[in-house]
């Protein structure tokens, strides 16, 4: 996802306002399907040292 427009460039982000709350949802959305029943705990996306969101599923 890195360098890319979010919106128009990655499949689950289409319509989504592309704030890092909203990413970190969306990508928690990609994974829990993916990782074992339990396994997936949170997400952290940082976009600077004091500028971070953590997402613990719904």
């Amino acid at each position: 996802m890195d360098h890319k427009h979010l919106n128009l460039d990655v499949d689950f982000m289409k319509d989504v306002i592309p704030t890092a709350e909203n990413i970190a949802v969306k990508i928690w959305d990609q994974l829990v399907d993916k990782i074992p029943n339990g396994r997936l705990y949170k997400i952290k996306l940082s976009e600077t040292e004091n500028n971070y969101v953590e997402y613990f599923g719904a």
